[in-house]
């Protein structure tokens, strides 16, 4: 019996040693007066003038404390000072500290100094087992760059790590940020964004939900739900954003997209860059433009995308090899496609194919105009040709050197040719009782050539009438001869539906048109030889 009792008066030994494992104790260092009042303040040391105690490796200064030394306490006011290592130091009103769980609650007029940081507090308690300081009730950090401000904070002196939460700001010459949480090196000068936030610059809003800002270098990595704009409706936006605020590139990787509010175009591909100093970028990776004008987007898809609005009231929109475009009513194939705002015109060279309903145009460049955000006008330049399907057999055609459409409502009206114009035209019977499901017949052929043709087309879209000035050769061939190229064809004429953009997704597959590009070969080197000779 007596033995079971030694072994348990052994355990609550133990037990009492390890629970003030790691608690020291408290002590006085000086105190200009001393006094005791046991009736309300028992168990207390009542100090006055020039206080200071030492816990640990921590001094801490005071005009008058109150010490319990058996619960190891202190309730310490005026001109508090404590000094913590070599580096850190903490003033204010008021301390209350425990030197079990070395907790020190300061109040009021709180100052935090370590190194080149200073933070400002009504209400911190420094933890000095885990060194952090924290504080609820409102901040601020102020270093030789940032001032930072929030409504709860954490400081950590060992890693000169700062994280802030709630109604965040960060100010700084040239920007300001605005966070829900924020981490915060105040070494490196870098702020980690870890929730919703905005950076306001002199002409740009950045907007991130994770990420970071180094304040010194003046760059930033952008993740998760962000983009920058400017405030003439610019907004850059993908998946990773790298920002130099010095140089003003922006760099996007995956799911780029730059919206052009004021030209009501979006540009969109799997890497881009834009400069917001300069204006400019480029878009490459699926590289696509998207123009939302009208109720209608025209999508146009190339390898390279460049984008220049440098020039005041004036955009230049670059698209290079493999254009691809598709809008309800046009749809187009070519190397290369030049738009410019100022006078709302697009280009294209390079082998181009323009589609409109049953009309397939093609030349050397075709070139188009817009009114009141709808194409009004074409010129298709050399070697110009404009087939137009009436079925599968007849197929009205005209060419020349150059040709000139004009369009209502999304469909041609009106053609211009002129330099050696030539036509194949099949002219209807004339049954105006006949219903639109009633099969079409020709009494006719006609194949002519003059200096100048005007074509005109009816509400389908298709050749109802041609006219020739001055004078014209021409040919009227009976319709058996329906089925002779000879009769029914143009030299160059030749069908190129099967590459025809079939919808938005579509102009994402390549169309191989290298037997466009032979037949403009053999075509020049024809016109070259009948030169020569």
């Amino acid at each position: 019996m007596q033995k079971r009792l030694y072994i348990f008066l052994i355990f609550i030994l133990a037990s009492f040693m390890l629970s003030y494992a790691g608690k020291t104790l408290i002590y006085l260092e000086h105190s200009e007066t001393l006094e005791f009042d046991e009736a309300n303040y028992p168990d207390c040391q009542i100090l006055n003038g020039n206080v200071v105690f030492r816990h640990d490796d921590a001094l801490m200064y005071c005009d008058k404390a109150f010490f319990f030394n058996k619960s190891n306490n202190i309730n310490a006011h005026g001109n508090i000072k404590m000094i913590q290592g070599d580096s850190l130091t903490v003033y204010a009103d008021h301390l209350y500290y425990n030197g079990d769980t070395k907790i020190a609650r300061l109040r009021n007029n709180v100052r935090l100094e370590n190194k080149e940081l200073t933070l400002y507090t009504d209400s911190l308690n420094y933890d000095r087992k885990n060194n952090v300081g924290y504080y609820f009730l409102g901040g601020k950090i102020v270093d030789s760059t940032n001032v930072l401000t929030s409504t709860n904070g954490k400081y950590y002196p060992n890693h000169d790590i700062a994280v802030f939460q709630n109604n965040v700001v960060l100010n700084n010459k040239d920007f300001d940020l605005f966070s829900d949480t924020l981490k915060y090196e105040t070494v490196g000068k870098v702020a980690y964004i870890l929730g919703p936030s905005d950076i306001v610059q002199d002409s740009t809003r950045i907007y991130s939900e994770y990420g970071w800002y180094n304040t010194i270098k003046d760059n930033a990595k952008l993740i998760n739900n962000s983009h920058i704009r400017d405030l003439e409706g610019r907004r850059l936006s993908a998946d990773t954003l790298f920002y130099n605020q010095r140089t003003g590139e922006a760099e996007g990787f995956k799911n780029v997209a730059l919206r052009d509010s004021t030209q009501a175009i979006l540009l969109n591909g799997g890497y881009g860059i834009y400069n917001e100093k300069t204006n400019k970028g480029f878009m490459v990776d699926r590289a696509t433009i998207i123009d939302f004008s009208s109720a209608d987007s025209m999508f146009i898809t190339s390898d390279t995308i460049y984008y220049d609005a440098s020039k005041e009231d004036n955009t230049h929109i670059k698209a290079y090899y493999n254009v691809q475009s598709w809008h309800v009513d046009f749809q187009s194939l070519c190397d290369s496609l030049f738009y410019n705002s100022k006078d709302s015109t697009a280009q294209m060279f390079g082998t181009p194919i323009l589609w409109n309903e049953n009309n397939q145009i093609t030349g050397e460049s075709i070139k188009m105009y817009t009114k009141n955000e709808t194409i009004n006008k074409v010129e298709i330049i050399g070697s110009a040709f404009i087939y137009s399907k009436e079925d599968t057999l007849a197929i009205n055609q005209v060419s020349g050197k150059h040709i000139t459409a004009y369009l209502a409502d999304g469909k041609i009206s009106k053609a211009d040719v002129s330099g050696n114009a030539l036509s194949i035209y099949f002219v209807e019977e004339d049954n105006e009782s006949a219903s639109e499901d009633t099969p079409t017949e020709y009494v006719g052929i006609n194949r002519a050539e003059s200096s100048e043709l005007h074509l005109y087309f009816g509400k389908k879209n298709q050749i109802k009438k041609i006219v020739m000035t001055p004078s014209s050769n021409g040919v009227m061939y009976t319709p058996d001869k329906i089925n002779q190229p000879k009769v029914t064809k143009l030299d160059g004429f030749a069908d190129y539906e099967y590459m025809r953009p079939k919808d938005q997704n579509d102009i994402y597959n390549y169309k191989n048109k290298k037997a466009l590009e032979e037949a403009v070969a053999n075509s020049k080197t024809s016109k070259r030889r009948r030169t020569e000779y």
